[in-house]
């Protein structure tokens, strides 16, 4: 397998892309359930009104951290898949950080690793 084939960068991109676009749904959807949670126990009378912030924090915190991985990874996989050379030294960056997601995020780490530092061969090598 020639891994220094432009393809295997369009389907790195390709799948940062959708692994972003379903974290950023996943946080919406935790922030939106949240958010109702949250005003359940408040009409109950259950929930203390000052205790509200901490829920907020957390939200605030997730979408911290949606800004820092997966809003750059979106960019980073367009630039991929349109071939763009300042993409892979980033996509190199965020391959070796998705290795701690243990299994898939591990399996696309290694796949960014072996692609992004592929040499191209030679007519020697053939």
């Amino acid at each position: 397998m020639n891994l220094t084939d432009p393809v295997h960068k369009k389907v790195i991109g390709i799948i940062f892309i959708i692994f972003s676009a379903f974290g950023l749904l996943s946080i919406l959807f935790y922030d939106q359930f949240m958010d109702f949670i949250i005003r359940m126990a408040a009409q109950d009378g259950d929930m203390l009104p000052e205790a509200a912030w901490i829920f907020d924090f957390i939200s605030s915190l997730l979408w911290g951290i949606a800004l820092i991985f997966f809003i750059p990874r979106i960019i980073i996989g367009i630039g991929l898949v349109n071939q763009r050379k300042w993409a892979e030294v980033p996509a190199l960056v965020y391959g070796i950080i998705s290795l701690i997601n243990i299994p898939i995020g591990t399996l696309l780490g290694v796949y960014c690793i072996l692609v992004l530092t592929a040499k191209k061969r030679t007519e020697e090598d053939y």
